[in-house]
């Protein structure tokens, strides 16, 4: 039971890891989108 218990809970925090790289990643390419945006304007 404890066995079951604990692999939801490491599949739920690979899923929030997995979520946070992929906004971070999102956030750091639309910093650069603007950067490039503001450079070649």
């Amino acid at each position: 039971m404890s066995l079951i218990l604990s692999e939801i809970l490491l599949s739920g925090f690979m899923i929030d890891i997995t979520l946070r790289r992929r906004t971070h990643l999102a956030q750091s390419f639309s910093v650069v989108f603007l950067y490039w945006f503001y450079v070649f304007s």
